[in-house]
């Protein structure tokens, strides 16, 4: 990985967290005395995803100075350890993935792939979409979640590992849709394997993510 590129990862991921405070305080403002304590409640959600933010920040921030350490020094390393995958997991780009044969829902699906220590899986780009799209559109045929949502602030879609989707995302025609009653996003056969914003307590497969 460049510095540069992480560079610019930093700068993308501070980004994240003017864009938490910004909402934080719309939400200040535009709250009466009727909304304080849904308004209590998402605050501690976004608090928890700045702190996640931030603690990606800081190892950039190590990450960066290493490595301009090691250009100083003349050396620079480059990671070419093999990805090995836990078993039932596959591997794309250095990260594993297992794609459930049950059905859960959303938050549940959320603990089953943290209690095996990883995520539900983030999506950051056509890539890694089409490949799990594509994974799931040629076995299950079926609504599989993703780790997305906008659980803590309706319309602020968040990833399980604590940063913002950032762009237009991947999502079907016309989606996101459901507003307050469809807060988590699936795989979904119906629009073409791309997003869907869907009640996130239907039970669904799911796709864990497990980083190398």
């Amino acid at each position: 990985m460049s510095c540069f590129w992480k560079l610019q990862q930093l700068e993308d991921i501070q980004a994240m967290l003017i864009a938490q405070q910004v909402q934080i305080s719309r939400l200040q403002n535009d709250s009466d005395s009727s909304e304080i304590s849904r308004l209590s409640r998402l605050l501690a959600e976004q608090r928890n995803i700045t702190e996640n933010l931030k603690k990606r920040v800081a190892q950039l921030e190590e990450s960066i100075s290493n490595t301009s350490s090691n250009m100083s020094d003349g050396h620079i390393t480059t990671n070419t350890e093999p990805v090995s995958c836990p078993a039932d997991y596959q591997k794309f780009n250095r990260t594993c993935y297992r794609f459930s044969t049950d059905k859960k829902p959303y938050s549940e699906a959320r603990d089953t792939c943290h209690g095996e220590g990883g995520i539900l899986a983030t999506v950051k780009d056509e890539d890694t979409h089409n490949f799990l799209a594509n994974h799931v559109s040629s076995t299950t045929h079926r609504n599989t979640w993703i780790g997305l949502s906008d659980l803590a602030t309706e319309g602020l879609w968040v990833w399980d590992d604590g940063t913002l989707l950032l762009g237009q995302g991947i999502w079907g025609t016309g989606e996101p849709n459901g507003g307050r009653g469809e807060n988590c996003a699936h795989i979904f056969p119906s629009k073409n394997y791309r997003w869907n914003d869907g009640p996130c307590s239907r039970s669904y497969n799911y796709i864990c993510e497990i980083r190398g």
